[in-house]
């Protein structure tokens, strides 16, 4: 599964502030991103950094209960919203 688009960051900042969290740092953006594919029942079981400079991609390992094996994503940090958002659509019909 590779999920992409172009999207900003509005709704990442919008579910911080909604739960009164600080966003210092990446962390703290695949913290929100964690919590909010746990709501839909998915196991994120990490995150691995690839490539680097301006092109930097995160590869997500999560597991899901629509699968028995460990399904991976790629997702750079600007576009987490919008993955977050594709989850919600694929999991909540």
């Amino acid at each position: 599964m590779f999920l992409t688009g172009v999207s900003n960051v509005n709704f990442v900042i919008f579910l911080i502030k909604n739960k009164n969290i600080k966003m210092n740092n990446i962390q703290d953006e695949f913290q929100v991103l964690k919590d909010e594919l746990k709501k839909l029942n998915i196991d994120v079981q990490k995150i691995v950094k690839v490539g680097n400079g301006s092109m930097d991609f995160h590869e997500v390992f999560y597991k899901s209960p629509r699968y028995e094996d460990v399904k991976t994503v790629y997702v750079q940090r600007h576009t987490l919203d919008h993955l977050i958002s594709r989850f919600k659509e694929c999991y909540t019909s």
